[in-house]
């Protein structure tokens, strides 16, 4: 068990990493109109992503030391992908936020 959730952890950090230095990758990014994509900050948008990726993996970590496999599945899989959803529904209320000023 521990070395599954090490694995998915390095993995999320690693997909972390790559949002921070290739934002531009990010889905949906790439099919939006030349002129949404201008307005965007994509770097500040990329780490504000990423950081909120970092966040779940303490609870990744964790997870193996859980005594049953609810907390477990909880912790390795819904709180991190629980802060990807709640991240994409704070950028879409606070669009203004990632605008280029």
């Amino acid at each position: 068990m521990f070395l599954g959730a090490v694995i998915f952890a390095v993995v999320w950090c690693l997909i972390a990493l790559l949002l921070r230095h290739y934002p531009e990758t990010m889905a949906g990014y790439n099919t939006m109109p030349k002129a949404k994509r201008e307005k965007i900050d994509i770097q500040k948008l990329g780490r504000f992503i990423s950081n909120a990726m970092f966040v779940g993996v303490p609870s990744v970590m964790l997870a193996p030391l859980m005594p049953n496999e609810k907390l477990y599945a909880l912790l390795l899989c819904w709180i991190p992908c629980g802060m990807l959803v709640v991240a994409g529904i704070y950028v879409n209320i606070r669009k203004e936020k990632f605008e280029k000023q």
